[in-house]
């Protein structure tokens, strides 16, 4: 389903037809499972209590402290202090700033969840030179309200214009030559059996290039 995003930048307004671009997966094999009958067999989950859940299925329904099940309807999101998260409306129902340009870092910064192929019914001319020389610009962007606000990605290359809806990336890179301290806090250097198992394997290694 596409999206309509109108967007300001510098004063002057775009709008930007979006579409999800198709995921390609690379072609292979699998085994089926199959019944008596030839028919394909899917695989399911039990609950403790007997309940199946199928393929895909996260939940069967919400408990309450006391136990008793909460309507669907009835679930909010919360933050830590358990207090309600406010609903952001659809960014498609108003113009949004582009913010940037901004560094090739930031988007690199984020994991791509979601790539929309971008087809200009009105695109600012400067807006389109400054893509054109490889300026990436962040923008919001929500096709439906929601409780998150992620960051999305306007720029283009030689095949034309996208927009990449994005997360901020938890994982923290180390290389090899990176150094790591210690802290003076590792009560394993102190513990006795610790020392005992740096001996065994000092030995074991002794014995082994010997």
């Amino acid at each position: 389903m596409p999206f309509v995003l109108e967007v300001d930048y510098h004063d002057a307004r775009s709008v930007l037809l979006l579409t999800p671009g198709d995921r390609v997966s690379p072609r292979r094999s699998r085994r089926v499972a199959l019944d008596a009958q030839g028919r394909p067999c899917r695989t399911a989950w039990q609950t403790w209590d007997g309940m199946a859940v199928p393929p895909g299925g996260v939940a069967q329904g919400y408990e309450g402290p006391a136990g008793t099940t909460v309507p669907r309807a009835e679930v909010v999101a919360t933050d830590a202090a358990g207090h309600p998260l406010r609903l952001l409306p659809a960014t498609t129902s108003r113009p949004q700033r582009l913010e940037g340009p901004v560094p090739v870092d930031e988007l690199l910064a984020h994991v791509i969840t979601k790539v929309y192929i971008v087809t200009a019914h009105q695109l600012d001319s400067a807006l389109r030179q400054s893509l054109l020389q490889g300026d990436c610009y962040r923008v919001a962007f929500r096709p439906r309200a929601s409780t998150s606000a992620p960051p999305a990605f306007l720029l283009a290359n030689a095949s034309g214009l996208f927009l990449l809806q994005a997360a901020p990336c938890r994982l923290e890179w180390v290389t090899q030559a990176q150094v790591v301290l210690a802290d003076g806090n590792d009560d394993d250097a102190d513990d006795p059996a610790w020392e005992d198992w740096l001996m065994e394997g000092t030995a074991m290694l002794e014995e082994e290039s010997s």
